[in-house]
């Protein structure tokens, strides 16, 4: 016998006041309370519980076909991934399993058995009311009390489920939300759509519910270079937005007894933001698409937010700053721009290969401008990581390998790695400066549409088409820019020779 979320719910519900009363019970009988309970007797509730519900029936899928088993638990109504779901939910409740036994009822799997579905619990619960009184998403709250790689698998996994809904649903917010509580068995989604039903345009694009897209961006802007090194997100309500920087500050100068305090008067500049349109085309298996398993909602999610953060990265290092790309940091005309061919022998050679010396340097020309100590970091390929990595001394020794490999530092600064910093020729472009003074504008939301019809254009140049090769194209839509607070806290090195 196979249960719905709801189903597994309802059942846990029973086992809780079913073992609240029981140690009540022990509670008077033995003086005291029963600090856990065994799998045995989690086994024991739960069999007699499903005897007295007379069995459960799994809700059709689209198409009038039956649905996959949320729980994957196989036939056995008492499986040990429902046992392990069950006590996971009683100790969010602070109600602790104890020694769990290595058999189970006779010809049962292993109580200990990994679960197939650990994230279930995830569906369960409904919204709750916070503090100013508007209802919150029971997912959120759930999310929140997960730790780092349980969230970010989480929120994945959530997001590819609502991509999932919007592939079946054509666009249309009731299909989506019927796809979300019939298919995948998610109540809370299905709520979640519904409410889109008001406010999402039914043309020009189709928006994730806030919930769900919200905890994706989250993660999009950690997984981006840029962000790992302190760039400062901004939104841009109306699409534009106006920054006051300062070009040439005051100063503080000392005076004597009675005279006039000298006055040095501040320039200021402007840094505009407007949005620029950032796309990403994905193309994806319909075999992952149809599937409801909870792995493959993540595999969707990891894949979308990484062709984001990958155009966030590139319109900040490599937009040309034309009519519909932000202006990047190497084409930013007023960056320090360092030809290391023209330094002399003691940081690089004319063939622009680097001395030890080199990334010193580097760092020296950006900090003579008083730039903040705050969010320094380099950023370069990985051509030019490997080459850092195996430059020696005199005696053979690594001069920057053990800093590199245990720190993911050179000469005491953070790097971050990147190939859409590309190599040409044999030679390439090394970045420093201080990213908390870039600055990246973002308005509105995630918007996702998809086309089973659509073509694509491979690494290859082919066009490849999606219907012939049972892909889903997947576009994603979000509105960004870039720019720098301070063009000086930056210098770029260029024609840097390294391993092709």
């Amino acid at each position: 016998m196979k249960l719905t979320p709801e189903q597994l719910a309802e059942l846990i519900a029973k086992i809780f006041a079913n073992i609240n009363e029981k140690r009540k019970a022990r509670k008077e009988a033995e003086g005291e309370a029963q600090e856990g309970i065994t799998t045995d007797e989690i086994l024991a509730e739960v069999s007699s519980i499903i005897e007295g519900m007379g069995g459960a029936e799994e809700p059709p899928a689209e198409g009038g076909e039956k649905a996959e088993d949320p729980t994957e638990g196989g036939d056995s109504a008492v499986s040990a991934d429902l046992v392990a779901q069950i006590i996971a939910a009683l100790e969010e409740k602070g109600i602790k399993a104890g020694e769990k036994p290595s058999e189970t009822k006779a010809g049962g799997p292993s109580a200990t058995a990994t679960p197939q579905r650990k994230y279930a619990n995830l569906f369960l619960a409904n919204g709750g009311v916070s503090r100013d009184g508007n209802t919150t998403s029971g997912f959120k709250a759930r999310i929140a009390t997960m730790s780092g790689p349980e969230r970010r698998k989480a929120a994945y996994g959530m997001f590819g489920r609502a991509v999932k809904c919007i592939h079946s649903s054509g666009g249309d917010t009731e299909r989506a939300a019927y796809t979300a509580e019939h298919r995948f068995g998610d109540a809370e989604m299905a709520r979640e759509f519904k409410a889109l039903s008001a406010t999402s345009p039914a043309d020009g694009g189709y928006l994730v519910p806030e919930v769900y897209a919200n905890e994706i961006i989250e993660l999009l802007y950690p997984a981006t270079v840029i962000y790992s090194l302190g760039a400062r997100r901004l939104g841009m309500t109306n699409g534009n937005l106006n920054i006051p920087k300062l070009k040439t500050g005051s100063r503080a100068l000392f005076t004597g007894e009675t005279r006039a305090i000298p006055k040095t008067a501040p320039k200021f500049g402007n840094l505009k933001l407007s949005a620029k349109k950032l796309t990403a085309l994905i193309p994806m298996s319909n075999d992952l698409l149809r599937s409801t398993n909870f792995d493959n909602d993540v595999i969707v999610g990891q894949d979308i937010t990484k062709q984001m953060a990958l155009g966030v990265d590139y319109g900040a290092l490599m937009g040309t700053g034309g009519e519909f790309q932000p202006l990047g940091i190497t084409k930013n005309k007023g960056v320090l721009s360092i030809d290391v061919t023209s330094l002399g022998t003691e940081y690089a050679g004319t063939d622009g290969k680097l001395t030890a010396a080199f990334p010193n340097y580097l760092v020296a020309a950006v900090l003579k401008n008083n730039v903040y100590a705050d969010g320094l970091g380099f950023v370069f390929n990985t051509s030019v990581e490997q080459f850092f990595k195996a430059m020696r001394d005199d005696v053979g020794g690594f001069i920057f390998a053990k800093e590199m490999n245990e720190n993911n530092t050179l000469v005491g600064y953070p790097y971050r790695t990147t190939n859409l910093i590309e190599t040409v020729g044999g030679k390439s472009q090394i970045i420093f400066g201080n990213w908390n003074d870039l600055a990246i504008g973002e308005q509105g939301a995630l918007e996702i549409e998809t086309s089973r019809e659509g073509t694509w254009t491979d690494d290859a140049g082919n066009l490849v088409s999606a219907f012939e090769n049972d892909q889903t194209l997947i576009r994603a839509i979000n509105n960004v820019d870039t720019g720098l607070r301070h063009d000086e806290s930056f210098a770029v090195a260029t024609k840097v020779a390294v391993p092709v």
